[in-house]
């Protein structure tokens, strides 16, 4: 018998009872995740957990990880009021301010949570246009915890918006004097303190408020304001690292030009301004500080080029004291006497104006709820050429009652129709440039028809402006 040939390839490896090694693995994952889940299901749910982990999650933006907590807490009638706080939160970051009130009502009853559950509540009332109804939760909640500073703040803001100065004023004046958010706030206040003519102050608050933060990306608004004031007070020294952040041209450019002018360099001023002027026709700032460069060089000739540059700004910014202050320097260096004269009646008219204004701010700003008074006030703002305020003045009607929204913006209205001048300077700029016509030669070489001599030029007449004063950026000073 043959022998069988003997194979050389080696039996597989079999374990105990004959299952394959891969096959234990997967046994074993399996029973892993088995017992796990039993392990979890086995922990009782934390509500504490739950609302800790939703609140955070709401409080960062993240509403599906609310969502799931609110849920979650639903079956623990013992936390119903966090519940309604973490509900309404959630609500109020869908845009239902509305929907919102009633659930934070609700939740500000629990003790533990009547602080955070009253701060959203304000915010609802205020997203929801009730004002008033914000304002009386964020005091109740001041008197509960006057260290809620950042509700402080809020409702210094809407104190502000409304020209209830004094109470807003009362709220910033306790928030710089714990250096809370003192870019905001020094801010705040610089606006209220150049409002109400206390310009030197407004420069203090807004330079704090630009070093407060060299990184705020609001530093450009804040160094505008502050050169604004500066150039008002007719001091821009020490503001060489403050001019770069300026992004408004013809702001920074009429500081650079003070500056030199201040170091007897006035044609190198006057250069400096040569291109803003051409590409901001009109900007008050600028014009001004261009007359006032000219009328400090005393030249007469320059001082009548001036005068007919600075007409055109006139006809858009008609109840400019400032800029009336200036056109009357320069009309005494031009010996225009006519302009001189006029001039100084809508400076004089003008300043008698401004003081009505002020009388009537510092009677509304003592109030809360005077729809009326500022009407009024806005009226005054407007005849003194102190749009921004008038503006705002209007505005706020709306948002200390909505149903006299048609008031304001039958008002608002008003400051989109040209304001004409209190003293009209037609006449004296004609007779200037009358005078200068008169006044240039007829060359000899080409000799030419006389006309008779009692003919007089028949004056160049200048189209009525179209151009209307448009109301500045809120919170910012005016240009006056």
């Amino acid at each position: 018998m043959s022998q069988k040939p003997v194979s050389n390839v080696p039996a597989p490896v079999r374990v105990s009872g004959g299952i394959p090694v891969w096959l234990w693995l997967v046994m074993f994952v399996f029973g892993a995740s088995v017992v796990a889940k039993l392990v979890t299901n086995s922990i009782p749910d934390d509500p504490k957990l739950f609302y800790e982990t939703g609140l955070a999650a709401l409080e960062n933006g993240n509403g599906t990880v609310g969502a799931e907590n609110v849920q979650k807490l639903a079956k623990f009638p013992e936390y119903a009021a966090k519940q309604k706080l973490l509900e309404g939160m959630l609500t109020l970051g869908t845009a239902k301010p509305l929907l919102a009130i009633p659930m934070l009502e609700e939740a500000a009853i629990e003790p533990e949570i009547r602080i955070k559950a009253l701060s959203h509540l304000g915010s609802a009332f205020l997203r929801s246009n009730q004002r008033a109804a914000a304002i009386g939760v964020y005091e109740t909640l001041l008197q509960e915890d006057e260290n809620a500073e950042e509700v402080r703040l809020t409702l210094a803001n809407a104190f502000k918006e409304t020209f209830s100065w004094n109470d807003s004023l009362e709220h910033l004046l306790v928030l710089r004097k714990s250096s809370y958010k003192p870019g905001v706030v020094h801010e705040l206040i610089g606006d209220i303190y150049y409002g109400t003519d206390r310009v030197a102050e407004a420069a203090t608050e807004y330079e704090l408020s630009f070093r407060a933060d060299a990184s705020d990306p609001a530093n450009s608004r804040k160094a505008q304001k502050l050169v604004k004031c500066r150039i008002e007070l007719d001091d821009v020294s020490g503001l060489e690292d403050v001019l770069p952040s300026v992004d408004a041209a013809a702001i920074r450019e009429s500081a650079i030009a003070l500056v030199q002018l201040k170091s007897n360099e006035s044609d190198k001023a006057l250069a400096t301004l040569e291109k803003p002027l051409e590409e901001f026709e009109g900007e008050a700032t600028l014009t001004r500080v261009y007359g006032q460069i000219v009328a400090a060089v005393a030249d007469e000739e320059k001082a009548i080029d001036a005068l007919k540059r600075l007409r055109r700004p006139l006809e858009v910014n008609t109840r400019n004291l400032k800029l009336f202050e200036v056109v009357a320097k320069l009309a005494a260096v031009a010996k225009k006497e006519d302009n001189a004269k006029v001039s100084q009646q809508n400076v004089d008219q003008l300043k008698e104006k401004h003081v009505e204004f002020l009388a009537k701010l510092n009677e509304v700003i003592a109030t809360r709820d005077d729809i009326q008074g500022r009407l009024d006030l806005g009226d005054a703002a407007l005849a003194a050429g102190q749009y921004e305020l008038a503006q705002q003045s209007y505005q706020s009607v709306r948002l200390i009652d909505e149903t006299q929204e048609a008031a304001g913006n039958k008002k608002l209205q008003a400051l989109y129709s040209r304001n004409l001048p209190l003293v009209s300077f037609d006449d004296a700029f004609i007779d200037l440039e009358a005078d200068v016509v008169t006044a240039d030669p007829t060359p000899e070489a080409t000799p030419t028809p006389q006309p008779d001599a009692s003919a007089t030029p028949e004056p160049t007449t200048t189209p009525e402006p179209t151009t209307t004063p448009e109301p500045t950026t809120p919170g910012e000073p005016s240009p006056n």
